[in-house]
Formats: C-alpha cells, sequence, structure tokens
C-alpha cells in the first residue's frame, strides 16, 4: 500500500538558475507539516514544482530530479497558474472562505481552468495509484479532485483535507458552482477540517445544497458513505522544542538579544494578506502605547511580514497601509533610542524565526479568520523554561486547543490593547503555567498523530465503504437471488410502499401506484409458491383502495392493523390521542412552512418533506424534546422516519409484522425490501439467510441495497422471470 499526498504545491520548489534548476524546501505549514511525516506506508507526493518547464529537456531534467525522492510534479503553464491560482483558488475561494467577499473577483474562465488543472492533477495521480493505495488531498485549490479520482480509481481510498476555514452556508451558497464542488470532495471517502465549526459548516452547505441527510458526520449516498470529522493539524513539537537550544540559535538569540537590549519584545509572523489582521494588530498597539505611557521606551513589536501576491491590487493596497501605518506609529512615538515598530518585509530563515520565538516575551497572533494558524504553535513549543504569553485571535483555528491563551476578538482593536497589558503585567510563575499547559497539548496532539489518526480513521472508512459495495444489487449478487428463489418452495416476500414501491410524492396523496407496479404484483401473486406482503405505515383505508383487490397481505400502520384473507384485523384497541400531543405538534406546524400533520388511527405523524433542511433539522430536535414528557407518560414511541416523525405505541413495528408473518409458515425463501428506519425492524427480524433490500442507502443491517427507488420494480421483475 502507498500513500500518495496531492497539494497545489510540492514539499519542494524548483528556482531557475543559469546553469540550470536550484531545489528548495518550500515555505508555508502544509508543507513544512507533511514533509516531516513519519509514517510506515510508503509515500508519494504529487504537486506543481513551483517554476515553469521551457521543453521537454527541462521537465526532463525537473522531473529527473525530484522522481529520486518519491515526488512527481504536475507542470502548468503561466497561464494555467494565472487563472486556476490567481484566478479562482485566490481570487474566489479564498477570500469567500475567509468571509472577505468583497474581495471576490469572478470571472467565468477561472472556473474552466480550475476544472482544467483539477484534471491534470487526476491524470498524474492515476499514473501512481494502484487498487488499495490511499490518496491524500489537500486543500482548496484541488477540491474537484476527490471526485475526479473517484470515477477513475474506483479501487482506491480518497481523503481530502481542508486547511482553511470553511465558510457558513449563506456565504457558500453565492458561488455558481457549489454543487459541483460538493460534490467533488464528496468524491472522497473521508473529508477532514481543522475544527468541528468548519465540519459543521460543511455538513449544513451539503444539507442545503445537495438535500443531503447527515448522521453523526456520516453522509450516506447511494453506493457508500462519507465521514466527515474534525482533525485539529499539529506541528513537529519536537523540533521547534529542541531547536531553541541548538548553538546556531543560541547565538541568533543572544544578538537579537544585545540590539533589543533591556527591552519587552511583542513578535507577530504572517504573510501578507487581509485576512491576517495586521493592521487591527497596529492600531492594537498604537492604542496601547497611548493608554499606557509608561510603557513606552519599554517594549517593541517586531513584526515579520512575508511577501505574498503583492502585485495583486488588494494586497498592494494592504502593503502600503501597513507601511503608513508603521511610520504613522514610529514617527509619534519613537526617540533617539528606542523604535515602536520593527518591520520587516522579508521571509526569516528557520533559526532566524526560532531565535526570535525564544526571546519574545509577547507572541501576537491576532489573524481575522484562520484555518488553523501553526505560528501560535510553533511560539509555545518553542519556549524552553523560559516565559511567554500568547495572545491568539478567536477566529483561528489554534484557540480550539490552546486554552491558555489570551483569546480575544481581533475585531476589537481595545481588545488587542488590553490582551498586550495584561500579558505584560501577568506574573512569570503564571505565564510558565499557562505555557507548559500549552506545550503538553502540542507534545501530544503532533503534526505525526494528525496525520496517523487521519488516515487510521480513512483506512477504516474505506474498508467499510468496501464491504458495503458488496451489498450493491449487481450481475453476481442477482444470480445468486434469482437461484435462491427458483430453487424455493414457500416463500414470503414483504414490500415497504413509499420510498420502496413508489417514490416519494411532494403530498402523500400523490403517491399512487402505477399500472408498472400493479402488473409486477400480479406476476408476483400469480405464482402460487409466493406469499406477498405489503407493510407500510399507511393507513387501513388508504392500503383497501390501492390493493385491496389483489390476493395479498397488507399491514396498516406499520402493523397495527393486518389484512389476510380479506378481512382486517387491528392488533392494538385504537389510540385516543392526547389534545397536548395535538397541541404541540400544531405549534410546530404553525412555525414550520410546508409541514403537516397526518393522523392514524393509531400514529401521529408530522411530515416535513417540503421543510428547508435546516429549519426542519432544529424543529426535529425542539419536537422531540416538546413530546419526550407527555409521550413518556403515555407510554408512546417518538420514531423518526424518512422525512417524517411518528408517534406510536411501542407495542407494534414492521419487525413484529414480520415476525408474524414468519409464523405462518416453515418458509424457505424470504425477500423484503424497504427504504425508511422503520424497515430495519423488518430486517432485524429475519434470519440471518434472508434476503433484505435497502433502497436508496446502504444499511449496516440489511444484506443486499438498491441504489434508487427506480431499481425496485426491475428488480422485482428480474426476479419473478428468473
Amino acid at each position: 500500500m502507498k500513500l500518495i499526498i496531492v497539494s497545489n504545491r510540492l514539499p519542494v520548489k524548483a528556482v531557475r538558475k543559469e546553469n540550470g534548476f536550484r531545489f528548495s524546501l518550500s515555505e508555508g505549514g502544509l508543507a513544512t507539516g507533511l514533509h516531516s511525516l513519519r509514517l510506515s506506508v510508503e509515500k508519494h507526493w504529487i504537486g506543481w514544482p513551483g517554476t515553469y518547464a521551457a521543453g521537454r529537456q527541462e521537465t526532463q531534467a525537473v522531473t529527473g530530479y525530484l522522481e529520486q525522492h518519491c515526488l512527481h510534479p504536475v507542470f502548468l503553464t503561466p497561464e494555467q497558474v494565472q487563472a486556476y491560482y490567481e484566478g479562482y483558488s485566490n481570487g474566489i475561494l479564498w477570500p469567500l472562505c475567509h468571509y472577505f467577499y468583497a474581495y471576490v473577483q469572478y470571472l467565468p474562465e477561472y472556473w474552466e481552468a480550475y476544472k482544467q488543472v483539477n484534471e491534470l492533477f487526476c491524470r498524474e495521480t492515476c499514473r501512481y495509484v494502484e487498487p488499495g493505495d490511499i490518496v491524500w488531498v489537500h486543500d482548496y485549490q484541488l477540491m474537484l479532485l476527490p471526485g475526479m479520482l473517484r470515477k477513475a480509481c474506483p479501487g482506491v481510498r480518497i481523503g481530502y483535507f481542508h486547511h482553511i476555514p470553511f465558510p457558513s452556508y449563506e456565504l457558500f451558497r453565492v458561488l455558481p458552482e457549489r454543487a459541483e464542488l460538493l460534490n467533488g470532495l464528496l468524491g472522497a471517502d473521508q473529508v477532514g477540517f481543522h475544527t468541528t465549526d468548519y465540519m459543521r459548516h460543511f455538513l449544513s452547505a451539503l444539507s442545503h445544497v445537495l438535500q443531503l441527510d447527515t448522521d453523526y458526520g456520516d453522509v450516506r449516498l447511494k453506493d457508500r458513505m462519507v465521514h466527515i470529522d474534525a482533525f485539529p493539524m499539529g506541528i513537529n513539537f519536537t523540533k521547534y522544542h529542541e531547536a531553541s537550544v541548538s548553538p546556531v540559535v543560541k547565538r541568533k538569540t543572544e544578538r537579537l538579544a544585545r540590539q533589543f537590549g533591556h527591552r519587552k519584545l511583542i513578535l507577530s509572523v504572517d504573510r501578507l494578506d487581509y485576512s491576517k489582521g495586521i493592521l487591527h494588530r497596529l492600531q492594537g498597539f498604537d492604542l496601547f502605547l497611548e493608554k499606557h505611557p509608561e510603557y513606552r521606551g519599554k517594549v517593541s513589536l517586531a513584526m515579520i511580514v512575508v511577501p505574498s501576491r503583492d502585485k495583486v491590487k488588494a494586497y498592494a493596497n494592504l502593503k502600503r497601509s501597513i507601511n503608513e501605518t508603521v511610520s504613522a506609529i514610529n514617527g509619534k512615538y519613537s526617540d533617539i533610542d528606542w523604535t515602536p515598530v520593527h518591520y520587516f518585509y522579508r521571509s526569516f530563515s528557520f533559526d532566524e524565526l526560532i531565535a526570535l520565538y525564544c526571546l519574545a516575551h509577547i507572541a501576537l497572533v491576532t489573524p481575522l479568520r484562520d484555518g488553523m494558524n501553526l505560528v501560535a504553535k510553533e511560539y509555545v513549543a518553542a519556549k524552553r523554561n523560559t516565559p511567554g504569553v500568547l495572545i491568539l485571535s478567536e477566529m483561528a483555528g489554534a484557540s480550539s486547543e490552546l486554552k491558555e491563551a489570551l483569546v480575544i476578538n481581533p475585531n476589537n482593536v481595545g481588545e488587542i490593547e488590553q490582551a498586550v497589558y495584561r500579558a505584560l503585567e501577568m506574573p512569570c510563575h503564571q505565564q510558565e503555567e499557562r505555557m507548559r499547559r500549552m506545550q503538553h497539548q502540542l507534545s501530544v496532539h503532533t503534526v505525526n498523530k494528525w496525520a496517523a489518526d487521519f488516515v487510521k480513521e480513512l483506512t477504516a472508512v474505506g474498508r467499510r465503504n468496501e464491504s458495503l459495495q458488496n451489498k450493491l444489487i449487481r450481475k453476481e449478487n442477482m444470480s445468486l437471488i434469482r437461484q435462491a428463489y427458483r430453487k424455493s418452495g414457500r416463500r414470503l416476500i414483504i414490500l415497504d410502499y413509499d420510498g420502496t414501491l413508489v417514490p416519494f410524492a411532494a403530498t402523500p396523496e400523490e403517491a399512487v401506484p402505477t399500472r408498472e407496479l400493479y402488473g409486477v404484483l400480479k406476476q408476483l401473486v400469480s405464482d402460487s409458491h409466493n406469499s406477498v406482503a405489503i407493510s407500510s405505515g399507511r393507513d387501513r383505508g388508504t392500503l383497501e383502495k390501492w390493493f385491496g383487490m389483489l390476493p395479498l397481505s397488507l399491514a396498516a400502520e406499520h402493523g397495527a392493523f393486518y389484512k389476510e384473507r380479506g378481512r382486517w384485523y387491528s392488533r392494538l384497541p385504537e389510540t385516543e390521542w392526547d389534545d397536548e400531543i395535538i397541541r404541540i405538534i400544531q405549534q410546530v406546524i404553525a412555525r414550520t412552512p410546508g409541514s403537516r400533520m397526518e393522523i392514524k388511527q393509531t400514529a401521529l405523524v408530522w411530515h416535513y418533506r417540503n421543510v428547508d433542511s435546516w429549519l426542519a433539522s432544529v424543529r426535529v430536535e425542539q419536537l422531540f424534546e416538546a413530546l419526550s414528557g407527555v409521550c413518556a407518560r403515555e407510554n408512546l414511541q417518538v420514531m423518526r422516519g424518512n422525512k417524517i416523525v411518528e408517534i406510536k405505541s411501542p407495542a407494534y413495528t414492521k419487525g413484529s409484522e414480520a415476525k408474524r408473518l414468519l409464523s405462518r409458515d416453515d418458509f424457505d425463501f424470504v425477500l423484503a425490501v424497504g427504504d425508511d428506519v422503520t424497515d430495519e425492524d423488518m430486517f432485524r427480524a429475519f434470519p440471518p439467510e434472508a434476503i433484505s433490500v435497502k433502497v436508496g442507502s446502504i444499511s449496516d443491517i440489511a444484506r443486499f441495497t438498491l441504489q434508487e427507488q427506480a431499481e425496485t420494480l426491475p428488480f422485482l421483475g428480474e426476479l419473478v422471470q428468473g
């Protein structure tokens, strides 16, 4: 088995020189974190090498060097990089996911380039993938790739990790390609996010855009399951923690200490980006100096901004504003011996950063929105037996883990000012205790644990999907079922109605039997070896009207009433409905447009098929909460079905009806077909050798699956013809 990592950039970049190419490690948390992974499987990496190849000779030179290290380049043209990377990825998805909608620059050709480049990555990946391998796709530049790989390499386990925030549905819905992107991600077996908030937003988008139901983070598709979860990314803790005692870092730290003298140092490290809150941070520091003049000359802010896309207008404007703000602060407060803000617009080496982490009394990490932010974790890891305070934005994913940081709202300049003052006044023993707790957290939840957890969970999901795939009724399965049918002499066939024999309709009254359905049922009942039953949640009046003329058994309201040999029987006395239950459901209906109540003799049903999915999920929980007390008092069961909530007696279910039917004879062939949660009770009641078929989704209980309702009648017809 191989692990194939696919990301926009390789962890190594190629830089053109006069006599060829020079290769160096890429910057960035993803490349650094994943490149240091220690896994027990063979690892390959596919991505753009960061350069353009002019002709076949250069392509071979770059490819030859990289493939020695199991790195496989995807070469892009300047036009593709401009439209796919700068255009769709960073001009549309990046600002949208970071809640800067005003910065979105939409052009239709960007989307075409995005699709085209994702297809290039797919083709390159398929060159190295074999059945049983794991493909781990990373980040927003490749959101279509999992779906493409699912079609091209069906025997592969696919994981996807989203390293930036996933926006709320209200923002995500503005994308014209929202459905295509979501379907692309659902090509994966597992989709991961840094925090549960991003996970929740993604599930909400699936519900609203694709009308998919989720169950504790699992999305059940027709032929498999997609697992959605939060996996907070860590760092190589040992690398950062031990680097601070290296001779090189010690020398750099001592030199910096002489440079800054006795002054307290506040450190800020960011890539140039409007999401990082750099201007808010400067304004907060300005306010601090204004309100606390006693600290003037005693504290400085060292602000590192790594160059990024500064030819783009929004970034160029941001850079100009940073320059102006730094100049204004220094012009207002500096004196001949002290500069308030030391501004560095360049990259720093690893050793230089570690030295600054070691020296800094405060790390000011205040992005307006960030997926995780590994700088915060690096600062904490690098502190070794020295005090320090982390001021951290609540909008960074890291804030959900680093609880001992001073967590602030980055949009509130006053909070930044107060946090800086509190950090400077914090006793050393408190700083050290907070730092120890955060370091313990980071030492346990490392980047290797993050990757191992993701791959372990993905492997488990992949195995489960492979076993579920075996449940799909294909040619081989159908042959076995038909063979068992032909050899048998006493057959019991139990069929659900709504969602199984007919598709769901906007209202239950519209889901009437079709001519094709009557034809299939007549074929089934015409065989004297067959005992056929329709077991439904429908009322007996409707079932009698539709099927009373056929020689088959009927079970209404999940077995509360059943018909045999032309006569209806009641298993329980009719329920006198409590006025409080009726009133609760009516109150929910009044606040939920599109919902309705159905009153049966033995059940009350709240239908919400035509209700907005998010509102329905809220109302379902509210209804369960409101009904729990009164239904417990009345010994009634509240249960979920397919877009319904049903209140009924627990004394009868489709399972109890199945047991009653089984007891009538010594059947040597038993078949049940159903689509709902209530049908699972029926499947549980059967002996292991029975043919239980779930329609529309894969069930852990049913032996087989039909992918959609439209397959049910052809399945039954083929069975009869066999």
